[in-house]
Order: structure tokens, then C-alpha cells, then sequence
């Protein structure tokens, strides 16, 4: 037969179904299809050769237009491709013997299969790399026998074009370093200027860098200029310094915020000198290796686009805080109620903004003018806000600001350069029109009676209508935070921590509790201990405060006790001894609580034992008697003072009348009969010796 085509090969996609697929070529024999399944399906990663009669079957062997191939054991699924290819037997069966007949289709079959073989030889050769159809000059084309000479090395093509496989790869050595052993395309980085290079002659390395003027030169090959991308970020860079000086006129005229471009440009990804060879080419992952000190030019020159830049002065003195600096009025960022800016920024040239920061105040909402926006450069996380509040002051070189905190993160440093911007709030709308008109009781009259035209029929005089005035009842709001620490409520009675946030007892029964445990920190893991530590402060020992515990969910549900004793901290948590003074309800595992503390008073100094002049008081006794004391060291002599007894309830101790007399004069006996002072309820206490200076009167009751 003729053989007048040259395809040897079927794929077909399986369908979970089909276990017959048709191949259109010749074979002389079953043994010489092979047969493949792929997967996936469409574009196969793997392949799984089958096996003649245990997985399909053929017919058509010997056929010119060919057969089929059938699947005996399942049909391919469709996730699979099916694969047929003509592998001819590289072997010669005829044997011609002479005077034997030679028939034409013995001798046919021969030259069949011959061109089969070379169809399947033709095919693979078709599939392996090789020269070009025209290259006269090629010259060696064989790898060297010597397994050393080829192993690490690649396959490529030597200066003359010649095939190699002694090239050697190279790797990423590092810095380069002198008295060092390198070879053909080994990469190194020069710490002079960043440049890197690749080895093109191996050789020892001698002399200093820069590469560029190194006896070695020759043998290195530039492949990342670092030295001339830095200047080029440099001038960058001018160019960004430039455009933020024109940015600032622009910003006075949007009002735009910080936040929108506060990183836009920072995030500038210096490549590594790692270099990826493919094929003997040396790939740069970025040729443009640009400097940390370029990226932040970059960055802060992005930022100047919509803010300005002043340098921070950590004095808080409201006073001209220097040429383009920023101060607060305290060092607590959460607690500056007052900004000081100088008039001019800290740009380059520093340009006079002092009449946009004094237009600052120019809207009609005074309660809340705009926001103030304050970013460090180079760490946005960095950040203050605050409302301006009031008037912006002009005081002719810097400008004062009156603010609110609103919010902040991190910390500054004297000398930190920052970026500020400003965004206006909205002004006030128009007051609305009220109509003209008078309510008296449930009756409203509406309307000028000399101009109004009313829905009264047309009326032009004033018209009057009936309502019922009403003030709907809204829904109950939300029941507000306690004013008490957040703690949750551990029914576990022992004296050990029970974690984050716990409160609990050391009885099971609240009212039988004598002491109170609380964690060092609240629910929402802030430290309380030194405020718990501080519940025994009071001089007052015997009661030093009362502590109540509330259930949040349902505030009639608590337990109040009196603080008793020291508190005691036990490292992790504090144990306050308590007294049970009253509660309601009873707390649950884990319920939500707070805890409230209310100190006592201290207890106060004594009075003094001796009164002033022209006064009487009633004083204690360390015996816990009483007496009347009266100073007269002031009274005049020969004056009369009465002393003038409440009620009749009252009875004189005679002995108490001892030692009345203080001033060296001779003084009542304790055997004095009271009586002889005309005692009675309501009658004067005189005697003849008060009549000097200098005398006082003690009398105990």
C-alpha cells in the first residue's frame, strides 16, 4: 500500500462515556499503538501510559485507513485526554531465501514499515533541540565526556558561538572583597557606590574600590549603575521640593486633609542586588534602585502636596515658637488647648503662611471652625487632631490657635518634622422664617391681618385656628454605663487570681462575705490596682468606705459593704476586708458588673483646749467628763461677766470648781460649796475673785 500521509498521532478529550476512539493511520501490528491518558483535561500535567489488553484493545492492524481503539476496563473520564501514538517495531522479520517466490506484498509491507520508522524517528527529531537548516559555522557541537567539566554548569554558547557546558553559573557573592578567588559571572555589589557588578575573567582580586577605577576593571562588567539611579532620584526629588511649594497655594484653595496623601509616595520598594540568570541573561528585578534618603524626600514632598511642613518645638510657652515651628501649650498631647505657629513654614524658602492660618476662623460655625490635622514625617502612625475652637490670634510673626483634643497617637520629639493641614467645617445654615402670629391658651392666630392671606376662605384679615398641643412620648433610651469599674463576677470563693477582670467574694453568700477580691485589672484589661490599693487611705480605720457591686444588666440586683480593715495586695489581685451592710438579688457566674468605692472622710484634728477671749464653750475631758471654759484675759477689770445655764436639766459638779483661778492668785478650794456662786436653772455664776485680768473659769459638769 501507499503511505500518503505522515501523521502518527490521535488525542481525544474523555467524556465518562466513549470507550471507542478512532485512529487514521497504519500499523502492521496491535503491539505498535501506545495509548496515554492525561490529565487535566485541555492542558495535562501528567500522563499515565496504558497496557495492551488489560486496559484496551485493538482493531485494524495492517489496515491503511486504520481502526479503533476500545477501552476494556472503564471509559476515560472528563478530566482526562486520550492519546494514541504509532510506535513502529525497530525490527526485521522477512527472511528471503533464494529461488524462494518474492512476492510484491511481502516486499511492500517492508518499505511500509521502513517509512513508518522514519516518520517516528522524523517526529522525535522534530521535538530536540538543534541548529539552525543554514549554519556554516558551527562548530563544536558535543558536551564534553568529563562529567566534572559539565556538572553546576550551564548549557549555552562560548564567546566563538560554539556550544558549551563548561560555562560556569555564578552566584551573588556579596561585597566584593579584595584577595578573593572569582570567577566567571560570579555577581558582587561595590560598597563604594552600590553598583553591582558580574565577573566576566576569573581571577584574584587585588587593589581598593571603586570597581570603576580598580587595575581589574576590565574583568567586571557593569550590570546595575546604583550610583547614577541615586542621582537621578536626586534630582527627583528637587523636582517633588518644587511642586510642594506650588502644592501649598493649591491646598489653601481645596481645604484638602492630610489623610489623602500622607503615604502616596512612601511606599517606594528598594529592589535587592539579588540577580535572577535565565539562559546566560542576567535579569534585574528593578533597574531603578533608588535610596532610602531619595524614598523619603519622595514621600515627604508627596505629603507637602496637601499640608505644611514645621518643625516641632517641644517649649509650651504660648510665644513665637522660631522660624517655621509648631509648639503646644502642654506637653500632654490629649491636653493642649492652644497652638503656636510661627508665620512662616519650614519649606524650602520658608514661604509666609500666616493669612491662611489666620482665616482659619473665618466660618460662621465659631463653636467648631475646622479640623487640624498633625502627621511626623517619615511615621504617619504618628498623628495629632484637633478642633479649632475660637478665634485664630495674630500676633505679627506667629499666630496662636485655641483647640480641642480630638484625638492622637505616639509621641514627638523636639526638632520632629511635621505636616499640618486644616479642613474647614461646613458653615451655619440660614435661620428659617417664623410666621407672624400669637398662641394663646390652645388658640393660635396666624398671619399679619393687614397683609396675610390665610387658609380662611381667602380672608385678608388674621385667622384663627384650634390645636391640641401634645409632647409625644419617645421610646425609652438605652440604659447608660455605670459609673463604677467594668468587672465580671466569678462565683469561685477562694483566695487565689481568678483572671482578667474578676470580682468576687470569699463566701458563697454575700451577706456572710468578709472579704472582697479584685483583679489588678477591669473587664477591659486597664490597671485598677493602685486606685484598689488605695481603698484603706482614710484615717478613718473603722469604716474607710463603702463599696457597692452592681449587676449591669439589672442595677437592682447589688451588694453593699463597708471597707473594714488594710487592703491587701496579693501581687495579681487585692483582698479588701468588708462588712456586709445590705444588697437585693443575687449575681450569676460571669455576670457583668460594676464595682463603685466611696471613701470616707478623714477624721479631724481636735479643737483647742483653750478658747478665745470674751467665750464660753463647752468642751471633753479625756475623762469623759465635760466642762464650761471661759477665757478672761482679755476682760477688763472690775467687768462683770454671766454666765447664763441653758435649762434647769443642767447640774454644777462642785469639784470640778477646783483650780479655777490660772493666774497665780489664791484659787478655789475643790471643797467649795457650788451654792455659794448663786447657782440656780436660770440664774448667774459670779464669784468676787473674777473681777482681775488674766482670770478663767473652769467648771465641769
Amino acid at each position: 500500500m501507499t503511505i500518503s500521509t505522515t501523521t502518527r498521532t490521535r488525542q481525544y478529550n474523555g467524556d465518562n462515556s466513549t470507550t471507542v476512539f478512532a485512529y487514521n493511520f497504519n500499523i502492521q501490528a496491535d503491539s505498535e499503538l501506545e495509548i496515554y491518558l492525561g490529565t487535566p483535561v485541555g492542558a495535562p500535567t501528567s500522563w499515565a501510559q496504558q497496557t495492551l489488553t488489560t486496559h484496551f484493545s485493538v482493531s485494524g492492524a495492517g489496515t491503511a485507513g486504520g481502526g479503533n481503539v476500545t477501552f476494556v476496563t472503564a471509559p476515560p473520564t472528563g478530566t482526562g485526554n486520550v492519546y494514541i501514538r504509532r510506535v513502529t517495531a525497530k525490527t526485521q522479520t522477512s527472511d528471503y531465501v533464494e529461488n524462494d517466490p518474492f512476492t510484491a506484498a511481502t516486499l511492500e509491507n517492508n518499505f511500509d514499515k521502513l517509512t513508518q520508522v522514519t516518520q517516528d524517528m522524523q517526529e522525535e527529531i522534530d521535538r530536540c533541540f538543534k541548529l539552525g537548516s543554514i549554519v556554516p559555522d558551527a562548530g563544536t557541537t558535543e558536551a564534553s565526556s568529563v562529567v566534572a567539566d559539565r556538572a553546576s554548569k550551564l548549557f549555552a554558547f562560548d564567546a566563538s558561538g560554539d556550544f558549551s557546558v563548561t560555562q560556569e553559573i555564578g552566584t551573588h557573592t556579596g561585597d566584593w572583597a579584595t584577595s578573593t578567588a572569582y570567577v566567571v559571572r560570579d555577581i558582587i555589589k561595590d560598597t563604594s557606590n552600590n553598583n553591582i557588578y558580574i565577573c566576566l575573567t576569573a581571577h584574584t582580586s587585588s587593589g581598593s574600590q571603586p570597581i570603576s577605577s580598580n587595575a581589574d576593571v576590565a574583568k567586571w562588567s557593569l550590570i546595575v549603575d546604583a550610583a547614577s539611579a541615586t542621582s537621578s532620584a536626586t534630582s527627583a526629588a528637587s523636582s517633588a521640593t518644587t511642586a510642594t511649594a506650588q502644592a501649598v497655594i493649591a491646598t489653601a484653595k481645596a481645604v484638602l486633609t492630610a489623610s489623602d496623601a500622607t503615604d502616596t509616595a512612601a511606599d517606594l520598594v528598594l529592589t535587592n542586588a539579588d540577580v535572577v540568570l535565565t539562559n546566560a541573561d542576567v535579569v534585574l528585578t528593578n533597574a531603578d534602585v533608588v535610596s532610602a534618603e531619595a524614598a523619603k524626600v519622595a514621600a515627604e514632598g508627596a505629603t507637602g502636596a496637601s499640608a505644611f511642613k514645621f518643625t516641632f518645638d517641644n517649649s509650651t510657652s504660648m510665644a513665637d515658637p522660631g522660624t517655621g515651628e509648631i509648639r503646644f501649650d502642654n506637653a500632654t498631647v490629649a491636653s493642649v488647648t492652644n497652638l503656636a505657629f510661627d508665620a512662616v513654614s519650614a519649606d524650602t524658602s520658608n514661604p509666609d503662611v500666616s493669612d491662611f492660618i489666620a482665616s482659619w476662623d473665618d466660618g460662621s460655625n465659631t463653636a467648631h471652625e475646622g479640623y487640624i490635622t498633625i502627621r511626623k514625617s517619615g511615621t504617619p502612625a504618628t498623628y495629632a487632631v484637633f478642633s479649632l475652637t475660637g478665634s485664630v490670634t495674630d500676633s505679627t510673626g506667629w499666630l496662636q490657635c485655641p483647640v480641642t483634643h480630638v484625638d492622637s497617637n505616639g509621641t514627638w520629639s523636639n526638632a520632629d518634622t511635621m505636616f499640618i493641614s486644616f479642613s474647614r467645617s461646613g458653615d451655619k445654615g440660614n435661620t428659617g422664617t417664623l410666621a407672624v402670629g400669637t398662641v394663646t391658651g390652645n388658640t393660635v392666630t396666624v398671619g399679619n391681618p393687614a397683609t396675610a392671606a390665610v387658609a380662611n376662605s381667602g380672608s385678608s384679615t388674621a385667622a384663627t385656628f384650634d390645636f391640641t398641643f401634645g409632647i409625644p412620648t419617645g421610646a425609652t433610651g438605652a440604659r447608660g454605663s455605670d459609673a463604677g469599674l467594668d468587672m465580671t463576677f466569678e462565683s469561685t470563693t477562694t483566695d487565689t487570681d481568678q483572671g482578667v477582670g474578676k470580682v468576687w467574694f470569699n463566701h458563697g453568700t454575700l451577706s456572710s462575705a468578709t472579704v472582697l477580691y479584685m483583679d489588678d485589672v477591669d473587664a477591659n484589661s486597664a490597671s485598677i490596682n493602685s486606685w484598689v490599693d488605695s481603698w484603706d487611705d482614710s484615717t478613718t480605720t473603722a469604716l474607710r468606705g463603702t463599696v457597692k457591686v452592681v449587676q449591669q444588666a439589672d442595677p437592682a440586683i447589688f451588694a453593699l459593704y463597708n471597707v473594714t480593715g488594710a487592703v491587701t495586695s496579693a501581687s495579681t489581685y487585692s483582698k479588701i476586708p468588708v462588712s456586709y451592710v445590705t444588697g437585693a438579688g443575687s449575681f450569676s457566674d460571669t455576670d457583668s458588673s460594676s464595682v463603685s468605692f466611696f471613701r470616707t472622710g478623714d477624721t479631724g484634728s481636735a479643737g483647742s483646749s483653750t478658747p478665745s477671749d470674751d467665750t464660753f464653750r463647752i468642751q471633753d475631758n479625756s475623762d469623759a467628763t465635760k466642762e464650761i471654759a471661759f477665757e478672761a484675759s482679755g476682760i477688763t477689770t472690775g467687768t462683770t461677766r454671766t454666765i447664763t445655764m441653758p435649762d434647769s436639766d443642767v447640774t454644777l459638779v462642785a469639784s470640778a470648781l477646783a483650780n479655777v483661778m490660772e493666774d497665780g492668785s489664791p484659787q478655789l478650794g475643790a471643797s467649795l460649796d457650788v451654792q455659794g456662786y448663786g447657782v440656780t436653772s436660770s440664774s448667774s455664776i459670779m464669784h468676787p475673785s473674777l473681777t482681775s485680768t488674766g482670770k478663767a473659769l473652769v467648771m465641769g459638769f
